[in-house]
């Protein structure tokens, strides 16, 4: 009769001795998927970084617009589908004056601000910084004259600028020389030349004064 307590002790014990392991086993895996979830979300942010400094080579700092390189290659790959029909080349008009008048810093407001309204455009458009005051946009369609006044228009808006020095704010109304180099949808004519087009539209927009948009057919 003494040996029944004795063995319900052990099996007492035994099922005591099996939960606390359960539940060390339980709180074990859940530690282990915790540190597996942590390194995951940490790969993940890793993997965030490296994209969005990929990104951000591919954008001019000052404007945000596609640098001229990235834009070449993408605009290349449009091309190839046979969707754009249109490209200009923009050169702001006595952008140098800026720079003499309100300084360089003044200067550098203007390039972001003409970047970011080129850059905001719902158009499917595909704009880049060529350099110095000069851009490059690619569009889907073939603009009538009607868009290209609109579009010369909203460029070329009032716009107030600050400098660290000197926050009284001043208008600056910038205008651009633009050259457009225009095509049917079955011509697909390589980059290089649509570039040489629409530069050479946009110099003679120049000797004509600026603030003019001129465009050569492919």
């Amino acid at each position: 009769m003494a040996r029944l307590p004795i063995a319900l002790l052990a099996a007492t014990a035994g099922a005591i001795g099996y939960g606390l392991w359960q539940r060390q086993r339980r709180h074990l895996e859940t530690r282990k998927m915790n540190e597996a979830r942590e390194r995951t979300l940490e790969f993940q942010a890793e993997v965030g970084k490296l994209i969005a400094q990929v990104e951000a080579s591919h954008r001019d700092s000052l404007t945000g617009l596609l640098t001229r390189d990235r834009w070449g290659a993408e605009a290349a790959v449009r091309l190839a589908t046979g969707e754009p029909q249109a490209m200009l080349l923009i050169d702001l008009d006595r952008f140098k004056d800026v720079n003499s008048t309100f300084g360089h810093l003044a200067g550098n407001a203007v390039l972001a601000e003409i970047g970011k309204r080129l850059r905001t455009r719902d158009d499917g458009s595909l704009a880049g910084r060529f350099g110095g005051d000069e851009f490059v946009v690619l569009l889907p369609y073939e603009p009538a004259a009607a868009d290209l006044e609109q579009f010369s228009g909203q460029l070329c808006k009032p716009m107030m600028i600050t400098t660290p020095l000197d926050p009284t704010p001043k208008t600056v109304i910038p205008t651009a020389s633009i050259g457009v180099a225009v095509w049917s949808s079955a011509a697909r004519p390589g980059l290089p030349l649509l570039l040489d087009l629409a530069d050479r539209a946009m110099r003679e927009a120049k000797k004509s004064g600026g603030c003019v948009t001129m465009t050569h057919d492919a």
